[in-house]
């Protein structure tokens, strides 16, 4: 057997393979006789059918395609092992004619695992600044939680305004819009972003006892009447407010259990940010060939992210669509970016990975599995089991990798120069 390969861009490589003359002869003979064992021919048992005959019932184009169908998938495994490349998905195979006592030739086209080249990382280095909370901050966290125990009033004899909880009753449901249902009541906020916003729209300005109407796409409509309107009124800032949000003796004491949590939101906040100005540096001189079925299977992936959450919120994809004016298309289109960034950042943190020899230990993917356990609500080896079906326990160590991978490359950044000798 002959393989000849190309690379081409995107981490595509293209295997020309020729079997010889006698390989196909040995197909011919195999796939005739397992049509034989498949095919009545009238006048013989099934497997005892001359060839001739056989032809004649099935067609040489049908024992060329059953030898072809048994050669091609061995050859190209072979042919894989020979060029060295490792596919990331299944191949395209294109067949030329096939002709009894002559080679038979085929293409592999297919998309590999890319090659990742990365800079020098070792000499990243990041100043870190340490996060503060200022008053300004801990003040807005004490509005906020004012906010938070806010009680409902009725405002009667104004109009519903950005703020306002409107109470309403949808009394015509028309096209079977997916959100209401006649004589059901719903309380939403204007500006709150929970509803569509063409109904929000049209509530705004109407008083208690108005009819609006909101048009909601595929001739869809929902005729809303307000019921009531509503606005927050914050509980005065005392002693008694601290005691019934925070369950502590004083505003004092709240003040001081706010700034902890905040130092804490603060120095996960600034972690965060930090480590992505480490990637930002690790993918900046990086060169990485994507492959255009590895975006597409990324973009599908968010996608599918994507009309979860909308249906954790009662709404679905083509009304989301509906409401943004997309397509189907553009929503693809503008999910590429990311993707892209997802899997360079992934490939990058595997080279990583791979040249600091940075794996798992044993008592780290124990105490991940039980972690997984306590999130699903399941016992440990039925999450065990789990994990082992469809490739989800590989997938587990390879996000483990990736985050000692990067805690890796944040120790290099925040080092002093002399502190590391990694190259």
């Amino acid at each position: 057997m002959k393989v000849e390969v190309r690379r081409e861009p995107q981490s595509r490589a293209v295997l020309e393979v020729e079997l010889p003359s006698e390989d196909l002869a040995r197909g011919v003979e195999r796939a005739v006789k397992r049509l034989n064992q498949r095919v009545d021919v009238p006048g013989f048992r099934r497997g005892k059918a001359p060839r001739g005959l056989l032809e004649r019932v099935v067609g040489k184009d049908a024992i060329y395609d059953e030898a072809v169908r048994l050669l091609v998938a061995d050859a190209y495994e072979q042919a894989v092992d020979e060029a060295g490349v490792t596919p990331i998905a299944q191949p395209r195979i294109d067949v030329e004619t096939v002709e009894e006592g002559r080679p038979l030739r085929f293409t592999a086209t297919v998309d590999l695992v890319p090659e990742v080249h990365l800079g020098d990382y070792s000499t990243i280095r990041i100043p870190f600044e340490e996060p503060e909370v200022t008053e300004g901050d801990l003040d807005q966290a004490v509005e906020d939680l004012r906010s938070r125990h806010a009680h409902l009033v009725s405002v009667p004899g104004r109009a519903a305004a950005e703020g306002d909880y409107v109470l309403v009753r949808a009394v015509d449901v028309a096209g079977s819009p997916d959100r209401f249902a006649a004589g059901k009541e719903y309380l939403m906020e204007i500006g709150g972003g929970t509803f569509p916003p063409e109904v929000e729209t049209a509530v705004t300005g109407g008083g208690v006892g108005d009819r609006r109407t909101a048009a909601l796409g595929d001739k869809a409509t929902v005729t809303l009447e307000v019921v009531d309107i509503k606005q927050r009124e914050l509980p005065p800032l005392n002693d008694e407010f601290a005691k019934a949000a925070a369950n502590v003796p004083s505003l004092e004491t709240l003040r001081g259990t706010l700034k902890d949590r905040a130092m804490t939101d603060a120095a996960a906040r600034a972690a965060r940010e930090y480590e992505q100005k480490v990637v930002d540096a690790l993918l900046e001189p990086a060169t990485v060939e994507l492959p255009e079925s590895l975006v597409k299977h990324e973009v599908e992936h968010m996608l599918a992210d994507l009309t979860e959450t909308l249906q954790r919120r009662a709404l679905t994809l083509p009304r989301y669509l509906d409401a943004t004016g997309k397509t189907d298309d553009q929503l693809r289109e503008e999910f590429r970016p990311t993707a892209e960034r997802r899997l360079r950042t992934q490939l990058a943190l595997d080279e990583v990975a791979r040249r600091a020899g940075l794996q798992p230990s044993e008592e780290e993917i124990d105490r991940e599995v039980e972690n997984v356990a306590r999130r699903l609500h399941q016992d440990v080896p039925r999450v065990r089991e789990w994990l082992a079906d469809g490739g989800r326990y590989e997938n587990l160590l390879a996000v483990m990798r990736r985050e000692k991978a990067l805690t890796h490359l944040v120790t290099l950044a925040r080092s002093l120069p002399h502190e590391s000798s990694e190259r």
